[in-house]
């Protein structure tokens, strides 16, 4: 499952930057390990209080095969280590796309993912 999850990161994460993609790529091996056995979709989403903050909020869900209507809470292989990772990959983005506020990893059963920012208006 792991593998089926990681292997295709790359090809389809258009419009994500090479440290995006590697990002979601480390990201995915945590999240992928502490996962329901029937996942569908896993999220992690990041909330800050303001751009450049080291520290913030982060939840784990699962929207499961079993119940499609439902997301659980669930931890992965390590609650810390993805979310640093994503604030490590800012340094890394072009000036006007790192003063995120919210990020929201989807990663899908088939190996895609989504990566969104939310920003201050």
């Amino acid at each position: 499952m792991l593998a089926l999850a990681l292997t295709p990161l790359v090809a389809l994460a258009q419009g994500a930057s090479l440290a995006e993609t590697d990002a979601v790529a480390r990201i995915a091996e945590c999240i992928v390990e502490g996962a329901p056995p029937d996942w569908k979709s896993l999220f992690m989403v990041v909330d800050l209080e303001k751009p450049g903050d080291e520290t913030g909020k982060v939840r784990y869900v699962a929207l499961r095969l079993s119940q499609p209507d439902q997301l659980i809470a669930y931890t992965p292989c390590d609650l810390r280590k993805p979310a640093m990772i994503l604030l490590e990959a800012r340094k890394r983005l072009a000036p006007e796309r790192k003063g995120w506020i919210g990020a929201r990893i989807t990663l899908h059963q088939d190996g895609k993912f989504e990566l969104h920012y939310d920003y201050p208006k």
